[in-house]
């Protein structure tokens, strides 16, 4: 029984999270660190790489990534991307990045930068 309660409240404080936020021109500056650093595997359309890298756009990536906080994709994007050189881009080129997949995604521009922090990025939910 009190591992529902912790759940229950876990999910609760998850729930009220505010949304993921980024601005144009960060997705901008992510789309151009793409296609230095991820066109090769994820492809033109995030989908459709030359060297079979995961979907990083549609249902596959969403029902994996969305209604999770941040920091989690953040976190898999550093350990292991570029796969021949993880955690080798500066932190604000990873959220650059994932700023340009999330646009990509249908999530809106908003007025903020997605942080490149951490700890800010576990205070945000993934989510349209």
């Amino acid at each position: 029984m009190p591992s529902f309660v912790i759940a229950s409240t876990t999910a609760y404080a998850e729930d009220n999270l505010p949304s993921a936020s980024f601005t144009a021109a960060q997705a901008q500056r992510g789309h151009d660190q793409y296609r230095r650093n991820c066109l090769d595997c994820h492809g033109e359309n995030l989908d459709d790489g030359e060297f079979g890298g995961a979907p990083l756009r549609g249902n596959s990536f969403r029902s994996k990534w969305f209604d999770s906080n941040a920091d989690f994709l953040f976190d898999y994007m550093q350990a292991a991307m570029p796969p021949d050189r993880p955690g080798t881009l500066s932190d604000a080129t990873y959220a650059d990045i994932l700023a340009y997949v999330l646009s990509r995604n249908n999530v809106a521009a908003g007025s903020a930068e997605l942080p490149s922090n951490f700890d800010a990025l576990a205070e945000l939910m993934i989510r349209q």
